[in-house]
Parts: C-alpha cells; sequence; structure tokens
C-alpha cells in the first residue's frame, strides 16, 4: 500500500504543477478536481470502499453498511471561506468526512461526524445553507496513518 501512496503522491506532485502552468495560461480558475482526490483519500483513510460510480446519489464511500459523504475543498492562498454548503434535507448518507486541501493538496484540516452531528451545527438562517467547520472543531481529525503522511501539511 506504501508504494501506492507514494506513486499517487508523485502523481499529485505532477498534477499540481500542471494546474499552475494551466492558470498562468488562464485556462483554469478554479479548484474542482479535488472532489475525486479527496474520496481517494477518504477511502485511504477509513478503509472503506468508493461508491462504484462517481455520480451516486448521497454517498461516495460505504463501510460495512455504512453510507460515507466526502466533502473535499481546495483553498487557494487568497480563499478564506471556511464553509461546506448544505445540501440534504433528506438523511442519504451515516457519516460525514469533511477534508480540506491547500492549492498543492496537501492536507490541511479534516472533520469527521455523523449526519446528526452535522446537521445539528448547519446555519439554517442563512441566505447560503453551510456547515461551518469552526462550529466542528470537536470533529476535527487529528491522527492520520503512517503512509497518509505525504499527504499532510
Amino acid at each position: 500500500m506504501k508504494d501506492e501512496i507514494s506513486q499517487v503522491r508523485e502523481a499529485l506532485d505532477e498534477f499540481v504543477r500542471a494546474k499552475q502552468k494551466l492558470r498562468e495560461l488562464d485556462a483554469i480558475r478554479s479548484e474542482r478536481v479535488t472532489g475525486e482526490i479527496g474520496e481517494w483519500f477518504a477511502e485511504k483513510l477509513t478503509g472503506a470502499r468508493r461508491a462504484e460510480t462517481t455520480s451516486q446519489t448521497g454517498w461516495d464511500l460505504l463501510l460495512g453498511d455504512k453510507r460515507i459523504q466526502v466533502k473535499c475543498h481546495a483553498k487557494g492562498d487568497q480563499n478564506n471561506a471556511r464553509w461546506t454548503q448544505w445540501t440534504y434535507k433528506d438523511k442519504l448518507f451515516d457519516e460525514l468526512i469533511i477534508l480540506v486541501f491547500n492549492k498543492e493538496l496537501y492536507l490541511k484540516e479534516a472533520y469527521r461526524m455523523t449526519y446528526e452531528q452535522a446537521h445539528v451545527r448547519v446555519k439554517w438562517d442563512q441566505k447560503q445553507v453551510v456547515l461551518r467547520w469552526d462550529d466542528c472543531t470537536d470533529f476535527r481529525i487529528r491522527h492520520f496513518p503512517k503512509e497518509l503522511e505525504p499527504f499532510l501539511m
């Protein structure tokens, strides 16, 4: 598994260099490509398996009979937003993992909580319904498997 982890890290470093060049050429302007990377990382973190399709509604990983939703963010240097948009009116998953990477795809912070724990912290009275990370600090993941160290800041 360590060899696979190292190979993925090396490929991501190459990918980051390519994204930097594409930004310079104004070919890309956002970080939307990180969702798949986040799901892969969460799979390695939890031992769960990814859904068969990337368009699975409501959850991304399966751990036994537990459905896990992964929300992944890649933050540019000037992006200070500290929230995840909440679009879930129905309970489609059992657990939520939020991963926050920097623009070089190194993990800055991560959170793991049940649907219910997240749901009660959602800011329902806002124009945009969000889950603020600062309201979830008690669910911050502080310890990671050694093999994921190449992804940590």
